[in-house]
């Protein structure tokens, strides 16, 4: 299981973005707009598994059985580190299109292994990603407490959606 342990950098869309977008004019919500833009950016990101943000996230396994591949758990995933035992190991081979990193290492069982992603963004080829959640941000904050999609939105999200295999 991958855990997110970092993110750097703003939000991919402003308060005063979706303000104009939703017509909202005064400054009385503007906390709300910002949590929800946070909230629905991860949910995009999940849904979708493409990134918004640059992101590091760590995932960890034990050695039972011998696995030499392991996905990134977001694609755009630009670097690893490995650690097997708390030492850190290079030889591997990583397909940054793909995310899939197989290790040349032969592990015992046991071995704890430690996988860093670090995951860029792209945002000028995913401006639809942008819209969608700038649409998502407004559907949540003029129908509260409804945490359905909408079919405009899942439209567009299901062009980027990546499935786990």
């Amino acid at each position: 299981m991958s855990i997110l342990i970092s993110e750097s950098g703003s939000e991919p869309i402003t308060t005063a973005d979706v303000k104009a977008w939703a017509k909202v004019e005064n400054s009385d919500e503007d906390s709300l707009i910002s949590s929800l833009i946070t909230s629905c950016r991860r949910e995009v990101e999940s849904y979708t598994k493409n990134v918004l943000r640059p992101q590091v996230w760590r995932t960890k396994y034990i050695a039972e059985t011998v696995k030499n591949r392991f996905y990134s758990p977001r694609i755009t995933a630009s670097s690893v580190v490995v650690t097997v035992d708390s030492d850190t190991i290079t030889d591997y081979l990583f397909n940054e299109v793909t995310g899939c990193l197989r290790l040349n290492y032969d592990y015992s069982n046991d071995e704890l292994i430690v996988i860093e992603w670090t995951m860029a963004t792209a945002l000028s080829s995913l401006a639809p990603l942008t819209q969608a959640l700038k649409d998502l941000v407004t559907y949540r904050f003029y129908n509260r407490g409804s945490y359905d999609l909408p079919a405009h939105v899942v439209s567009v999200l299901n062009q980027y959606r990546v499935f786990n295999v």
